[in-house]
């Protein structure tokens, strides 16, 4: 018989509802179009295209696809570095939620990792249906990019796609 105390059983959380997690999600957005926003200035500053023409111009070339990686990557950094070690970030800690693993641990890095790719997946079928689509005047492809979010709709445990595949969950925080 051992001494040792018994390991502690995972914290117990209440799953958030549809409504927080998507008005978490929003506010994560704002910041992420501000954020956006502002690294376009720098890097039209940067390449010159800012003071070529008064109306606002799309890069092109190695600078777009500079500003595409760093944005990917940066974003990136910032979402894996919240949701380890049971930090949240501004949005989670306002809308008092959490995000934890399926056992309701701490998520991990590479949990943190697979999730951050696993959102990708929407966007990336709403750009291959805006690509087949075209121009024909259908906003179908609209559906592609929220695809994560509307996958809770279908699933059981009204989880998010990233979420179901990373084996995270988002939960009410004490």
């Amino acid at each position: 018989m051992s001494d040792s105390p018994a390991p502690l059983s995972p914290v117990e959380s209440k799953p958030a509802s549809l409504w927080r997690r998507f008005g978490a999600f929003t506010h994560e957005l704002l910041f992420l179009v501000a954020y956006l926003f502002i690294v376009g200035l720098i890097f039209a500053s940067v390449s010159g295209e800012s003071t070529k023409t008064v109306r606002p111009q799309i890069l092109t070339g190695p600078i777009a696809w500079l500003q595409q990686a760093y944005l990917f990557l940066s974003i990136g950094a910032y979402f894996v570095y919240f949701w380890i070690k049971g930090r949240r970030t501004l949005a989670f800690k306002t809308w008092s939620l959490r995000l934890q693993n399926a056992q309701g641990g701490d998520v991990t890095a590479q949990q943190a990792v697979i999730r951050y790719l696993a959102t990708w997946i929407g966007p990336a079928l709403g750009l291959a249906m805006f690509m087949l689509i075209g121009k024909s005047g259908s906003a179908w492809w609209i559906l592609g990019v929220f695809a994560n979010f509307l996958w809770a709709v279908v699933d059981p445990a009204r989880q998010f796609l990233h979420d179901r595949i990373a084996g995270t969950q988002i939960c009410n925080s004490s």
